[in-house]
């Protein structure tokens, strides 16, 4: 499991996107009767509406439940190095065409995914929606916040494929992969809010690496989320700060369908792990957060073991926490 560092550019492209996003829910017809693109269409619509509608060249395709869309630009980047605003848009537009043919289709699908990426720099941008939130935003059943939050926001690097230009390899999005990641967004990005809140004294201070992966070993169903903060709290204060929010999006999509949460704060070498009943009871609060340290908080790995964890050489006169 790699930690990654929060990142304030990450807000700024998540709203940017789900603004042209939220533009086109108003223009999407919704599922009927009569489908307006037969399951054997799927993937030629959402290019010929990219197409004709937008004038962007994608490839398209489904795998399982997912329906995604691919286009390349040049270079994504502007001269003071930000992403052009143009691209935001673009992958909007996409987005629109996409979730337009997921909503009335008689084919099942329940993720909708558009990536972007630029040939110059191999930069990658990727956005990632449920078909049912977006039914969802649409009926005014969740607020805009609330949608965005439950949008996924990705950026990075891909790694061209030697021979084979522009492969688009899709994977399957399912619910409890959405779930963890999500939820590990919603902590990077609170933490993002709590520095640009900050002043520049105390920025360094906030530093949060977070990660989360949903995972499934000798048949148990685990939510697996690991830490390494440099903020000035008291012990326990970050595992519950991410219980917090795990438990909210838990609760909020109704998901049940895991064994355990396991939540490792490798600065302080602490870990709490909850079983689903626990958890429920967290969520009923008919447990205090008290009480849940003092049963289930454990110790955890040492400092010099989650230098290893981040990918990083651990220095030696680093000793580990008492």
């Amino acid at each position: 499991m790699s930690l990654n560092p929060v990142r304030p550019l990450a807000d700024k492209i998540r709203l940017r996107l789900f603004s042209g996003f939220l533009l086109g829910l108003v223009f999407l017809s919704g599922c009927g009767p009569q489908y307006t693109y037969p399951a054997q269409t799927v993937v030629q619509s959402i290019k010929d509406i990219s197409l004709k509608e937008y004038q962007i060249a994608i490839q398209a395709r489904v795998v399982g439940k997912t329906a995604g869309a691919i286009f390349y630009v040049e270079d994504m980047m502007d001269d003071q190095g930000q992403i052009r605003r143009e691209i935001h848009e673009k992958m909007g537009q996409v987005m629109q065409a996409v979730t337009r043919v997921a909503l009335s289709t008689d084919k099942p699908l329940d993720y909708a995914i558009v990536i972007a990426r630029d040939r110059k720099n191999l930069n990658e941008l990727a956005v990632v929606r449920s078909i049912d939130d977006t039914k969802r935003a649409s009926a005014d059943m969740i607020g805009i916040e609330e949608s965005i939050n439950r949008t996924i926001f990705r950026q990075g690097k891909y790694r061209p494929v030697k021979g084979r230009s522009n492969v688009f390899a899709l994977k399957e999005i399912t619910l409890p992969h959405f779930l963890a990641e999500q939820i590990v967004q919603r902590i990077r990005f609170g933490a993002v809010r709590e520095t640009q809140a900050g002043t520049e004294d105390n920025i360094e201070d906030k530093l949060l690496l977070v990660d989360g992966v949903y995972d499934v070993a000798d048949g148990s169903r685990i939510f697996r989320f690991s830490t390494f903060s440099m903020r000035s709290e008291t012990p326990g204060h970050s595992i519950l700060e991410i219980l917090k929010i795990a438990s909210a999006v838990l609760k909020g999509y109704q998901f049940v369908e895991y064994d355990q949460i396991q939540i490792h704060d490798y600065l302080n070498r602490q870990k709490l792990a909850l079983d689903r009943e626990t958890v429920s009871h967290y969520q009923a609060k008919r447990v205090t957060e008290k009480d849940l340290l003092e049963r289930f908080l454990t110790e955890s790995q040492s400092i010099q073991e989650a230098f290893k964890l981040f990918g990083f050489e651990a220095p030696e006169n680093v000793p580990d926490a008492q």
